[in-house]
Order: structure tokens, then sequence, then C-alpha cells
């Protein structure tokens, strides 16, 4: 029981300094817009959407309302079953820069939404493409400040974690965790370093990623990545594998989502991605699982059977007390919501089951994501 307790003394310290020096080095806010410049190089927006009918709205939206005076979006309807061609029809009509296209049937050995981005990308013009959700949008100053942070930081690509709309109980509970996990387990000072055994452990955003052109071309564009359905994780181990600058921002500052909107999109969604985050393999995963059940769920559990003058039960509740701390500064910074970080251990042990499902997913060789069955 001691050697428990002590585990997770450590744990509680380890955690509270990674998530310290993140803040500090890996997730600060973009700089302020600067409106004196005047020559601002060519962005290209690149949007997927299938069946986005009634959520791209406030994507296109914001990009109608950008104060950047060169860029131009280019949205692809992959193939969608609604009347999303037709919303996306009407706001062209109206907004010159603005270029659609029809997705073309995706190719054997591709997967995910990579081919409809590899077609965005043929298209594109710019100097920078950024590639972004049709769940996402943004505010009117994103671009500018894009720009700016990767110009001073040197970046080849540039990613974070964007903010986080939250209305079903799903949502509420599995995506402000899966940003948790994400992003307070291993510092990103050594993640981020090319030789660092770390390094495998880089991720990247989908919903907002920011790539400097010649880069994304160097290492091969969406092609490279073409049979992930992880494909942002993919990018960014690459960008850094690569020698290339991959700078995570707090994007929550001007950029928001709503990844999914119901219990079953949360529960397919992450199934679709988790088990291939282990590299398909079963013992990583269920390894990786056990050890996010033991400090995320057993230590809040643990103070209901152990006695109060314990050292067994004072580093539970300690542990405990860190985890809820960094979440709930987690939700300051990057707008999840707050009663949610109380709930941490009830929505980690949902995403552990997730993350079983999705082993189960691929065992049988199938994932399902938005009408199409993908073959794993």
């Amino acid at each position: 029981m001691n050697f428990l307790a002590y585990y997770f003394i450590a744990s509680a310290i380890y955690f509270a300094m990674v998530w310290w020096d993140n803040a500090r080095l890996c997730f600060q806010a973009f700089p302020t817009a600067d409106r004196k410049r005047k020559k601002w190089p060519l962005v290209s927006v690149c949007i997927p959407a299938r069946n986005e009918e009634t959520r791209i709205g406030p994507c296109l939206d914001s990009f109608v309302k950008q104060d950047y005076p060169n860029y131009e979006v280019i949205i692809l309807d992959d193939q969608s079953t609604d009347g999303t061609w037709k919303v996306l029809q009407r706001y062209a009509k109206k907004n010159k820069n603005f270029k659609l296209m029809k997705g073309q049937t995706m190719p054997s050995g591709w997967k995910g939404k990579s081919w409809a981005c590899h077609q965005l990308s043929a298209k594109a013009k710019g100097a920078y493409l950024l590639f972004i959700d049709a769940d996402t949008w943004l505010t009117h100053d994103a671009i500018k400040r894009t720009i700016q942070g990767a110009e001073e930081k040197g970046s080849d690509m540039v990613s974070g974690m964007t903010g986080q709309v939250a209305k079903t109980w799903m949502e509420y509970l599995i995506v402000p965790v899966m940003c948790y996990d994400l992003i307070s387990f291993f510092p990103k000072r050594f993640v981020l370093m090319k030789r660092s055994p770390l390094s495998q452990l880089v991720w990247a955003n989908g919903q907002f990623i920011f790539f400097k052109r010649k880069t994304y071309d160097t290492i091969g564009g969406h092609a490279a990545v073409k049979d992930r359905i992880d494909e942002d994780m993919t990018f960014g181990k690459i960008v850094v594998g690569r020698g290339y600058q991959l700078s995570l921002f707090n994007v929550s500052v001007i950029s928001t989502c709503r990844m999914y909107t119901s219990a079953k999109d949360v529960w397919d969604g992450f199934s679709k991605i988790m088990f291939q985050s282990f590299n398909y393999s079963y013992i990583q995963a269920f390894i990786g699982y056990m050890a996010v059940l033991a400090v995320t769920v057993l230590p809040f559990v643990l103070p209901f059977f152990v006695p109060p003058d314990t050292l067994l039960f004072k580093a539970s509740v300690l542990l405990s007390a860190v985890q809820v701390i960094i979440r709930l500064e987690q939700a300051r910074r990057f707008n999840f919501p707050v009663f949610s970080s109380f709930l941490h251990p009830i929505a980690n042990f949902i995403f552990i089951l997730i993350g079983f499902n999705s082993m189960r997913w691929y065992f049988i060789g199938k994932s399902y994501w938005k009408g199409r069955t993908v073959e794993v």
C-alpha cells in the first residue's frame, strides 16, 4: 500500500510540473494583430466538408468577417448526402474569395479526410495553408495573429488546442478529458525535440493546422499520411522527426470548435482514432488504458475504501486534487466546461471504455464515421 501511496505522490508532483512547464512554454496565446502592417502573404484556407449542412455556417461566417487582406477560402464538398453543397453555393455567390470543389471518389489506400485535404491543397495557391474543420470558427483577426505567431517562432507548422463547445452530456464529459490527456501527461519541451525518446508522443489538432507551404510540400503533404485516420497526430510526428519547427499555441483565443453534437458522435468519433494512436498494438493500448485508469480514476475511488489516517488516503486525495486543479486551470485557459472538471474520474472511465471499443472496431476490421464504413 505504501508503494501505491508513493506512486500517487510522485504522480501528483509530476503532473503539476508538466502542466506548469507546458502552459508556460507550449500553450501561449498568439500575439495581438499588427494593424499597421501592410504586406501580408497569401493564405489558403482549406476546409473539407461532409454532411455539414447544419454546422458549417459559423465556420464560413468567420471567414466572411476576417480582416486579413490576402486570403482565399477553398471548401470541398466530400460527397455529402445532405444539403451541404447548396449552403456552400449560397456563400460563394456573395464572397468572391470563396472557391468550391466537388470531392472525387476516394482512391484505394486513402483513409479519413486526408483525401479531401489532398485535393484542397492541390488547388491552393497560398504561401501558407490553414486546414480547419467545418465545425470550427475563428475570430476576425485569427489569420493575422497566426501569421505573426508563426513568424515570431519560425514555425513550419502551427497547431494547438482550440476552444471547445460542449452541450450534450457526453461532449461535456469526454471532450475536455480528451484534451487533458493530450496536454497533461508528457512535457512538451521534450516531445517537440527531434531526437527525444518522447518525440513519438507529439500531436497536432486537425481542427486547426497551419502549414508553411514549402514545408508541407517537402514532407509529402497529405499523401504522406493517406493511410492514417489520425492524420493530424501523424503530421506532428513527421514534422518533428524531420527536424522542422512545430509550435503549439493556445488556439482557443482565436478559434472555437464544436467537435461533436451527440453522445453517439462522441463515442464513434473517438473510437475511430484512439487505437490507431497506439500504432495498432493491443499490448501498448491495454497498458496505456490501464495507466490512465491507475492515475485518473483509482485515486478518486480509493479514499472511500481506506482509512483517513493512512498515507494512501492522503496521497489519493493529493493526486485527485492536483488533477482537478489542473482541469480547472485548463477550463479557464481553453474555455472548457468548468463543472466537468469535478467529474474527471467518471469522464476518464468512459474514455477508457471508448478506447476498448476502438480496439474492438479494429479487431473486426471496420470503423464508422459520417455514414461511411471505414476499412481499417
